[in-house]
């Protein structure tokens, strides 16, 4: 990569991110209607650097299939209307990779980019997906894009009991 340090989540870090997603302690709620629920967590003011967590209910999908759809990056063209582009740039590990994507924002803003580390891992019926930005010097920033920092972004699947699909 750049020289700097990179971190592949272990276990310890994927049972921390599921207890944040599962706590209300230090979130403030600021929106819950129609099955979506969103809590915002602010962490340097001065600097408007905060956390957002949401969380949707989606009845007719098995913990499975969503998980299944959130981590196939060729299945993402035909869901996410906003892709201009994504691919992997390499496998680290068995359960985690780096990658690149890039997504159309609405006019005024420029569109965005970003390089990250996605690791992922089932824990029992729950499944989590997990990242963060990183550097690679062969992606450097494009001129037409903004270049997005994730310093965490992921995903608690948990189940609600429905089959998965055949």
């Amino acid at each position: 990569m750049s020289g700097e340090e990179v971190l592949i989540p272990d276990d310890r870090a994927f049972s921390s991110f599921k207890s944040e997603c599962c706590s209300d302690d230090g979130w403030s709620l600021t929106y819950n209607k129609a099955g979506i629920t969103v809590w915002i967590q602010i962490l340097e003011e001065e600097k408007s650097l905060h956390k957002i967590k949401c969380r949707m209910v989606c009845k007719d999908v098995s913990s499975e299939t969503m998980y299944d759809v959130l981590h196939d990056i060729d299945y993402r063209r035909k869901w996410d209307s906003n892709v201009i582009e994504t691919f992997d740039i390499g496998k680290l590990t068995v359960n985690a990779d780096v990658g690149y994507y890039s997504w159309k924002c609405p006019k005024p803003l420029k569109n965005r980019d970003v390089i990250t580390l996605r690791s992922w891992l089932p824990m029992g019926k729950d499944y989590i997906i997990m990242n963060y930005s990183v550097k690679h010097p062969k992606y450097p920033p494009k001129k037409d894009m903004v270049r997005a920092v994730s310093i965490q972004t992921g995903y608690l699947i948990q189940s609600n009991a429905l089959p998965a699909a055949p």
